[in-house]
């Protein structure tokens, strides 16, 4: 059995998995296996990775295609190592990510381990890189505050593979907010660490309507769906708590319909956002 088992869905991004590939095979803790699963690409993603036995590569026809979940589980039922992570084609490590995550769960063993993360913005104005730590408040139980905010992305997530067995894979219905939803179920079992590093290097193209991040793609059926799934747990949630989710949402309604480039939904939703998230956060201090 291997210590780590990465996996890396993609998707005809063969120079941005390259590099995302390397990052991995360059960890410092040696012992992984990087599994990259080939969503039906057509370009020359296959040819590129036989050259180094640590990658094992699984192919998805296109008729078998099922969407971006389904793909991180065909990784994850290929995975043999006692610890997961995932990581985003378009997303690259630092060397000693791994190592430093380890380190951190032999401190809080059983737990979810995270860590910060460096946007690199891409814009027709150029690239603009912005370091992101998370607050101290999100360290221990998260089991109520998980469902209220965004904590961190699929690439600086790390656990045992015990875990992922004990709350199940990826929802395959969901198009985004994929990690938020698998981290509410896993804060409901484990406790929540990070490293406060950047450790994670997150490729961010605004003008690149091609991204799953910049697309609607269903979004109010996503988060209603979510909602949902998880009643119990949201209608536990305080007065204080609830804002503080619609909060999260309106801010990511905002800038998803104005990078999909829907003006009139961007202001609607830019409205509403200086309401329930912007005035309360900025001048009321109530989160």
């Amino acid at each position: 059995m291997k210590k780590f088992s990465v996996v890396i869905t993609t998707r005809n991004r063969h120079a941005l998995l390259e590099k995302a590939i390397q990052s991995v095979l360059a960890q410092t803790t040696g012992d992984l296996e990087c599994i990259v699963v080939d969503d039906a690409s057509t370009d020359e993603t296959q040819e590129l990775y036989s050259r180094d036995p640590r990658v094992v590569y699984v192919r998805i026809d296109a008729k078998d295609s099922h969407g971006g979940n389904y793909a991180r589980n065909q990784g994850i039922a290929h995975a043999t190592g006692e610890f997961i992570a995932f990581l985003d084609d378009d997303d690259e490590w630092l060397p000693n990510k791994l190592e430093r995550q380890l380190a951190l769960f032999e401190k809080h063993p059983g737990s979810v381990i995270f860590c910060g993360r460096t946007f690199k913005k891409v814009s027709g104005e150029g690239t603009n890189l912005r370091t992101s730590i998370p607050p101290k408040k999100h360290e221990g139980d998260l089991s109520r505050l998980i469902r209220t905010t965004y904590v961190t992305s699929t690439s600086c997530l790390f656990f045992p593979r015990a875990l992922l067995e004990k709350v199940g894979n990826f929802d395959e219905r969901l198009t985004f907010w994929q990690e938020y939803e698998l981290c509410i179920r896993l804060a409901q079992v484990a406790e929540f660490y990070f490293v406060p590093e950047a450790l994670v290097i997150c490729l961010d193209e605004v003008n690149n309507k091609a991204r799953v991040s910049n697309k609607v793609l269903n979004w109010k059926e996503n988060t209603s769906y979510i909602r949902n799934k998880h009643k119990a747990l949201y209608d536990d949630l305080t007065f204080k708590e609830n804002w503080a989710y619609h909060a999260t949402l309106m801010k990511d309604a905002f800038r998803r319909h104005q990078r999909a480039g829907k003006k009139f939904k961007a202001f609607y939703y830019g409205v509403l956002r200086l309401v329930v998230e912007y005035i309360p956060t900025r001048i009321l201090h109530l989160f």
